[in-house]
């Protein structure tokens, strides 16, 4: 059964061409405004959301908003030309799975949703690399890890899941997600890896 993919973009032909290279895949829809993609998500449910953040009826910001609010399980990927660190920053506290430059090759788009489809996130690297060089210029205090952070990164280094991790600490899996989120900003790690790497730096494992 192949994953479904709904597409948020008012630009017919970009996101024509967008669902042309994913059709091969999985299964994928096109809408054009926030309320439409309201309308279908609950029949479509798709596994995956693409939307841009500049939409005619409201902006991408508050779709992602109404979509946690209503607690959906939708993994959500954004497509925008906007890239300064006050939109990184905010899709970061709302927790996003994803961001990709409008301009990114077919290949990392594809890449960038197999990822997020098997439960990991995936930011175009040079975005994500200046938005934690950026935030790295805030005071020591505001890096400290936190003890439920701890939990989550010994959790993580168990290779539990993030439901798993969710059920284990009786937290939302989007709460775990901030936290994992938090954690890669403030050890600079940009994967697993590098957070074991910090793990075992702090004599945690």
């Amino acid at each position: 059964m192949l994953h479904k993919v709904l597409i948020v973009d008012d630009h017919k032909v970009f996101a024509e061409s967008i669902a042309s290279v994913l059709r091969n895949k999985y299964e994928v829809m096109e809408v054009s405004s926030v309320e439409k993609a309201l309308q279908i998500i609950t029949s479509f449910s798709p596994d995956v959301l693409i939307t841009d953040l500049q939409l005619p009826d409201q902006d991408g910001f508050f779709l992602i908003k109404t979509l946690k609010s209503k607690g959906l399980n939708v993994k959500i990927l954004v497509l925008s030309s906007l890239t300064n660190q006050s939109t990184i920053h905010k899709l970061m506290q709302l927790g996003v799975n994803g961001f990709l430059n409008k301009n990114v090759s077919s290949i990392d788009l594809l890449n960038g949703i197999q990822k997020i489809v098997q439960g990991d996130s995936f930011f175009q690297a040079d975005i994500y690399d200046d938005y934690i060089k950026n935030f790295k210029l805030k005071s020591d205090k505001s890096n400290e890890i936190t003890p439920r952070e701890i939990d989550v990164l010994k959790l993580i280094i168990e290779e539990k899941t993030t439901s798993e991790i969710a059920e284990i600490l009786n937290i939302s899996n989007y709460t775990v997600e901030g936290y994992r989120k938090n954690l890669l900003y403030k050890t600079g790690a940009t994967n697993v890896v590098g957070l074991i790497k910090y793990a075992m730096k702090i004599n945690l494992i």
